[in-house]
C-alpha cells in the first residue's frame, strides 16, 4: 500500500558507553517530533512511513525509493556543513514533491543570526545593539558601550553554546573568553547582542490559505530562577533533563503582558515573517524589558 507521508530526519548517533557525542542532547531531540509527528498522523488515519538520511547528498536516493508526495521535513543538521539542511526543500521540489515548513531561502535566511538582524532591523523590527566577531579577529572593548551582553554563534540553533558564562558584562574579561569559546568550539563568528532582561515570548506563527496566523504567545516563566541567575533558556533548560532549569523554565499560554505590547508583538512576528520569507510555519522569540 502506498504511504500519504514521509517523515524524514536527520540519522541520530546513539552514544556508546564511555563516549558522548557534543550536543547529543539536541540532536536526538529530533526523534521526540518525529514520534509526536508520526501520533498525529496516526491519530488522524493518514498513512506515513518514517526515513532519515545522514547526509544531503544521500536524499536523492530515498526520494526515487520512495512514493510518497508530501515530505514531512525534520531534518535539523547534517555533520560537517550546518547550512546543508536547508536544502532539503529545494531537493524534494527538484523530485516533484512537496515539502512541509520553510523553503530553503527562508531556512538559509533564518541559520545566519547577523543577516536575519539585519534585514529584521531594516523593515523595522526593534533588534538589540551588536556586533560580530569572526574567527581569527579579537573583540575590541570600545565596540560596545558598557552593559550586559550575550555570546553565542552566528549559525547554530537549539541553544548549543548557551549558558550562564554566555552572558557577560563591558567592560571586563569576560567577553573575550565568551567570544574565544565560540571560535574555538564551534568554528564560527561570534554574535555580541546586547542582553535584554527579564522576560522571554515565543510567537508561534501558522500559514493558513496564504496568510500568517500569529497563534495565542507564551512567555517563559523564570519565577523559580534566583535573583542572580540569567534570565535565559539556555542549552540546559532545552534538553538537559537532569537541571534545574530544565525542570523550571514552563510557557505561560497566554503570556501576562498589555494589550499594547501584545498587538507589538503579533505585528512584528508577522513582519520577521514577511522579510525572512517564511512559509508553513514558524516561531519568533522576543525578549522584553519590564519597560
Amino acid at each position: 500500500m502506498m504511504r500519504d507521508v514521509l517523515i524524514l530526519h536527520n540519522s541520530v548517533d546513539i552514544d556508546l558507553p564511555g563516549q558522548k557525542t557534543a550536543w547529543a542532547e539536541s540532536n536526538a531531540g529530533v526523534l521526540d517530533q518525529v514520534n509526536a509527528v508520526s501520533g498525529a498522523l496516526e491519530k488522524l488515519g493518514v498513512g506515513h512511513e518514517v526515513d532519515s538520511i545522514g547526509d544531503i547528498r544521500e536524499l536523492a536516493d530515498v526520494l526515487m525509493r520512495k512514493g510518497q508526495h508530501v515530505i514531512f521535513n525534520l531534518v535539523e543538521e547534517f555533520p560537517g556543513n550546518i547550512e546543508d539542511a536547508c536544502y532539503v526543500p529545494s531537493v524534494c521540489y527538484a523530485h516533484g514533491r512537496v515539502c512541509t515548513g520553510n523553503g530553503t531561502a527562508g531556512l538559509l535566511m533564518a541559520q545566519n543570526k547577523w543577516k536575519t538582524k539585519a534585514v529584521l532591523g531594516a523593515v523595522g523590527v526593534p533588534c538589540p545593539q551588536g556586533v560580530v566577531v569572526p574567527i581569527g579577529r579579537k573583540f575590541c572593548q570600545n565596540e560596545l558601550p558598557p552593559g550586559k551582553y550575550i555570546v553565542k554563534p552566528v549559525y547554530s540553533d537549539a541553544s548549543e553554546g548557551i549558558d550562564v558564562s554566555s552572558i557577560v558584562e563591558l567592560p571586563g574579561s569576560g567577553m573575550a573568553k565568551a567570544v574565544d569559546r565560540v571560535h574555538i568550539q564551534f568554528g564560527q563568528p561570534a554574535i555580541v547582542e546586547q542582553f535584554i532582561s527579564p522576560r522571554e515570548l515565543n510567537v508561534s506563527v501558522l500559514e493558513r490559505n496564504g496568510k500568517a496566523e500569529v497563534l495565542p504567545v507564551a512567555e517563559i516563566d523564570f519565577g523559580a530562577f534566583e535573583t542572580d541567575r540569567p534570565r535565559i533558556v539556555d542549552y540546559d533548560a532545552k534538553w538537559r533533563a537532569d537541571s534545574f532549569a530544565f525542570h523550571n523554565t514552563p510557557r505561560i499560554i497566554p503570556a501576562p503582558i498589555s494589550s499594547s505590547a501584545l498587538l507589538a508583538v503579533q505585528r512584528y512576528a508577522v513582519e520577521a515573517w514577511d522579510v525572512v520569507g517564511c512559509k508553513g510555519y514558524a516561531r519568533v522569540d522576543f525578549r522584553m524589558d519590564d519597560h
